[in-house]
């Protein structure tokens, strides 16, 4: 998969925290999963609720007026 670089800016304690706990040569790949995940996650909650919203016959009822 073709890379893009990204440039961030964080607290010097955040980076040693992510240093010290991720490892330096994982600090990227540790980054895009949390980006992946976060993103994913708005997919898979917009589905659930047009699926909430579609499993009340009042709310197509409303919707049609």
């Amino acid at each position: 998969m073709e890379k893009q670089n990204l440039t961030i800016k964080i607290s010097v304690n955040t980076y040693h925290q992510l240093r010290s706990d991720i490892g330096r040569g994982n600090i990227s790949q540790f980054i895009e999963n949390l980006v992946n995940r976060e993103l994913g996650g708005t997919e898979k909650r917009i589905e659930q609720e047009y699926r909430e919203f579609y499993a009340n016959p009042q709310n197509l009822k409303e919707a049609k007026q």
